[in-house]
């Protein structure tokens, strides 16, 4: 007989009240999110699919994805679906107002207070040359006065000059707290935002051979310059970040001694650097200011031994509420609450020039103003320079000195053409990334005297400098002529 017990079932456990109420308060909330995020997704989508879709970003200073045309190719090679989907994404509805409100919604959780640095993104230390605590003023002296000083008086003696130099505030010796803002910091100083590009380093290796092989392809009574343009962070870095970013000045120097014999260096960076507490760099925008580009193209006329007008002699224009670039590469809000002036000068001589406009072959295709009216000029201020980069731009001047320039650079170059007016009987503006002739054909059938070479450090010591050899080296051979003819040309030519 066995003694075993018979075996039951297990009962339920009894659900305690505070699971019940658990279960209950997770299926409420459950119906909850879904009568929440059911609308939301729902509102989403009729946005998306029936609003009008943006066609260009004022923020980014681009235009945006178009839907792109349907071809049998594309459809089964993926590249058309691949459109719809960027078109789809990119081109969202009021997409700058969108990207403005979230700024300002991050821009809520901000704690700043007055020599406060944002800084964001993946920066490292340099890891070779230190930049020096104080930037070289070592440049033979040059004329130059303040824009403020020049409205004034026209002149100065030496020792008033020494003076003023010695100075200007050096923001390289301040300490500034400091976070991360998508790979660049935004400065709070002198109670305004500033946002900087450090500067890493590289060989420059691109750009001196470069230079040297059209040095080499040239006769040598043309002239050729090279005038390399620092970043605003070279001025304006604060002393405890100074670790993250190169002297440019020992870059650009130690560039120098290895060009060739003919190629002439300018140096502008310690030019700069006896102006700091003046608007020489825009603060919301990656370029130099107008009036940074004055100083550094006085520079050149000095080393080119042309005549140059003094800015006292310009009409200056200013653009306010100016917010630039950098708007759109840091988010930071700060940098859109506190918009700059643009201001631009025109030279006396102005009504007297012409300016031509070509296209990347020299094709003619119109003339007009040199200093352009531009759309939304609160973000677009710096088009005011012929417009953009995507032409070739020729300047006719009243000066009848027998000297012509030819202007090779990027962005940073566009703002210098309008103060030689004054200094060079024509000027050719070519920019390094859009050029489809040989340089050197250009050069000597276009009968240029002198060459400049003027771009920021970026576009020296990076991969924009591999486009240098392209022009140079691309098409050679051939036949230019500058199809532009003056209405009275063609009518002596008619008779």
């Amino acid at each position: 007989m066995s003694n075993r017990q018979p075996e039951h079932e297990a009962l339920p456990k009894k659900k305690s009240y505070n699971q019940m109420k658990r279960t209950a308060v997770k299926q409420f909330s459950s119906l909850i999110s879904l009568f929440i995020i059911a609308p939301v997704m729902a509102l989403g989508i009729i946005f998306m699919t029936f609003f009008p879709r943006s066609e260009v970003s004022q923020i980014e200073k681009r235009n945006l994805a178009t839907f792109p045309t349907f071809s049998i190719g594309d459809y089964f090679g993926g590249k058309f679906t691949s459109g719809i989907n960027t078109w789809y994404t990119d081109s969202s509805p009021y997409r700058d107002e969108l990207k403005n409100a979230g700024n300002s919604f991050k821009g809520m959780f901000g704690i700043t207070t007055d020599n406060t640095v944002n800084v964001v993104g993946d920066i490292k230390k340099v890891p070779t040359k230190k930049p020096s605590k104080v930037p070289s003023k070592t440049s033979e002296p040059s004329q130059q006065t303040s824009a403020a000083e020049s409205s004034k008086e026209t002149s100065k003696t030496e020792s008033q000059t020494s003076e003023a130099e010695a100075s200007q505030k050096n923001y390289r010796e301040e300490d500034a707290e400091y976070t991360v803002e998508n790979g660049l910091i935004v400065v709070k100083q002198d109670g305004h935002y500033r946002a900087l590009e450090m500067f890493g380093g590289g060989s420059g290796n691109d750009y001196v051979d470069a230079l040297n092989d059209l040095r080499s392809k040239l006769d040598s009574n043309i002239k050729i310059y090279s005038m390399p343009a620092p970043l605003a962070s070279e001025y304006y870095t604060p002393a405890n970040y100074d670790s993250y970013t190169a002297n440019q000045k020992e870059y650009f120097d130690e560039l120098a001694t290895r060009l060739n014999e003919g190629i002439i260096s300018v140096d502008c960076d310690s030019v700069l650097a006896k102006h700091t507490e003046e608007p020489i760099y825009l603060r919301t925008d990656h370029h130099w200011s107008p009036l940074g580009a004055y100083y550094a193209s006085q520079e050149f006329a000095r080393v080119a031994g042309v005549e140059f007008k003094d800015i006292s002699t310009y009409t200056p224009k200013t653009i306010h509420n100016f917010v630039g670039t950098m708007y759109a590469f840091t988010g930071n809000i700060n940098l859109k609450n506190d918009p700059e002036d643009f201001t631009y000068y025109i030279p006396s001589n102005y009504s007297n020039c012409e300016t031509d406009y070509y296209d990347t072959s020299f094709n003619y295709s119109w003339s007009g103003n040199f200093f352009q009216d531009v759309g939304d000029p609160e973000s677009n201020a710096y088009l005011t320079f012929f417009g953009g980069d995507e032409q070739v731009v020729k300047v006719r001047t009243n000066i009848k000195n027998g000297r012509k320039l030819i202007v090779i650079k990027d962005s940073y170059g566009n703002a210098e053409p309008g103060y030689y007016m004054g200094s060079f009987e024509e000027i050719y503006i070519v920019d390094m990334r859009y050029f489809n002739l040989n340089l050197v054909d250009f050069i000597n059938q276009m009968k240029i005297t002198d060459v400049l070479f003027t771009m920021v450090t970026y576009s020296v010591f990076g991969s924009n400098a591999e486009n240098l050899s392209v022009l140079i080296n691309q098409a050679p051979g051939q036949t230019i002529v500058d199809t532009y003819q003056k209405e009275e040309d063609v009518s002596d030519a008619a008779n």
